[in-house]
């Protein structure tokens, strides 16, 4: 008679489709997606309070929601930097240096020693993306790539849930963020070691390539027309969603009077829509294509600035919530996966590199533009704006999708 736990693992093994070869690689990147989430579940949500309790200015707040931004600006650096070099340190080292400084909030007085420690961690945060690019490369196969990231998002989002929803109510019942960001940081380091204990695949390492020049980092708008309109289109969603997202969090506490335990509940819709949408957004993504799962993911991201424009209360931002997880676990997957379609072999890391190039622009300009637009003209007129761009790139989306299906000639020199 087979053992009850052996046959449990059997079962979950058929159920989820993991191969055989990347079963010890998965369960790592499973748990550390499951720290990472905890880590991010304990922070980010309360950023926006923690600030406005410190009594941080608009211009102040506006850096901060800039600040991871301004770490992918150096993307074609940082890419450059790790050609013919193994990416895995990239990644460990700088999200261990980022997360360690949380280790220094119970010395913080102020808003302006918050936001000292606050604008590195967010910097440093985001430079390992070129590398972690690749590594999914070279991590996972091509047929399960999608299905398999879906798995380590959904352990990250079901984590991010549980420790948003102590860390809210701890915030609300006497503890400060001075005792709870510590802890997180703490868990944040340990997601990075976790992840270090993942290995590529037997041959799935990317071939080394000549170290391009910066500019000839912009070189794949030129020639991939499909990654072009893909750009595009991210371009002006990104603007706009990016726009959008600090102001809900401010509709939240400015108008709707949410207290953090009100916070933690829509974080908490959100993940949980999210872990849903991470086993679903998997496989539709490695039956249908990268291309189309970013518009469907588009287009649900974009309705929730319809709910918070119409919105007088906080319960229809709990649906809001909820089309923004789902929608977003869809866009999170594959964005990763159309950089690694579109790539050429050993180019990843380059095609990465303007990916984040593109969003460190639009993430500084958003929320430079947002509060102001916000104090200006008010909610009406913000949501409406961001509602518009999010729009256009949907269309622009569709544009990359009928690319896709429909590629032409190659262009010459590609």
């Amino acid at each position: 008679m087979i053992p009850l736990n052996l046959a449990v693992r059997r079962l979950t093994r058929r159920t989820l489709q993991v191969p055989r070869a990347v079963r010890t690689t998965l369960s790592w990147d499973v748990l550390a997606g499951a720290l990472a989430g905890a880590y991010m579940g304990a922070i980010f949500p309360f950023i926006t309070r923690t600030a406005k309790d410190l009594h941080v200015g608009d211009s102040t707040l506006a850096w901060i929601s800039a600040a991871p931004f301004i770490g992918y600006l150096g993307a074609p650096i940082w890419a450059r930097q790790m050609i013919g070099r193994r990416k895995m340190p990239f990644c460990t080292y700088l999200w261990s240096l980022g997360r360690s400084l949380l280790l220094l909030m119970p010395l913080v007085p102020a808003f302006l020693p918050f936001a000292a420690l606050m604008l590195p961690l967010m910097v440093i945060g985001t430079m390992p993306s070129p590398a972690y690019a690749s590594l999914m490369k070279e991590l996972y196969p091509d047929d399960a790539r999608g299905r398999l990231m879906g798995y380590v998002r959904a352990a990250m989002q079901s984590a991010m849930l549980l420790s948003t929803l102590i860390a809210g109510r701890l915030l609300d019942h006497g503890l400060t963020f001075r005792e709870v960001f510590p802890v997180a940081g703490l868990l944040g380091i340990g997601a990075a070691l976790a992840f270090s204990r993942c290995r590529p695949l037997p041959g799935h390492e990317e071939p080394p390539s000549v170290r391009p020049s910066l500019w000839e980092t912009l070189i794949p708008l030129k020639g991939n027309v499909a990654f072009r309109w893909f750009a595009l289109s991210v371009m002006c969603y990104g603007l706009g969603n990016l726009m959008a997202q600090p102001l809900y969090a401010l509709f939240q506490i400015e108008r709707l009077g949410a207290r953090n335990t009100d916070i933690a509940n829509l974080t908490n819709t959100m993940s949980l829509s999210a872990i849903v949408g991470s086993f679903f957004w998997g496989r539709f993504l490695d039956r249908r294509g990268a291309a189309q799962t970013v518009l469907c993911g588009i287009c649900l991201v974009t309705s929730t600035s319809v709910v918070y424009l119409f919105a007088h209360s906080l319960g229809p931002l709990f649906l809001a919530s909820a089309l923004f997880g789902f929608g977003l676990a869809g866009i999170e997957l594959s964005y990763m996966a159309s950089i690694l379609t579109y790539a050429e072999p050993g180019q990843t890391a380059r095609y990465q590199s303007l990916h984040a190039l593109l969003l460190g622009v639009r993430g500084i300009i958003a929320p430079l533009i947002a509060l102001p637009l916000l104090r200006a003209y008010g909610w009406t007129t913000i949501f409406s704006v961001t509602l518009g761009l999010m729009g256009i790139g949907a269309a622009l989306q569709y544009l990359a999708v009928r690319q896709e299906r429909n590629p032409g000639p190659e262009i010459p020199g590609r």
